[in-house]
């Protein structure tokens, strides 16, 4: 092979590496997500449960409004399709 090798391994690897140093969690995002999911209605129950306990763990809610599950469950959006970017 030589000095020109074609393999990606040892660079991806490096690269994997370095990001994962950096790379921090907000909990804010995170706690977001997770009350997302309840939301929707193609999380599976075992999803939400996971979802409600590990906001229960964080010290939040995980209350959901009843619209909102409504909404969800038509498809409805907050924002018109033509006004969406």
């Amino acid at each position: 092979m030589g000095f020109f090798s074609t393999s990606k391994t040892s660079h991806t690897s490096a690269r994997r590496g370095h990001r994962s140093i950096f790379h921090r969690v907000d909990k804010d995002r995170r706690a977001g997500g997770l009350k997302a999911s309840l939301a929707n209605p193609n999380t599976t129950s075992r999803g939400r449960k996971n979802a409600k306990s590990e906001l229960h763990a964080m010290g939040r809610s995980a209350h959901v409004p009843f619209m909102t599950k409504v909404r969800r469950s038509l498809g409805m959006r907050s924002t018109p399709r033509r006004k969406r970017v």
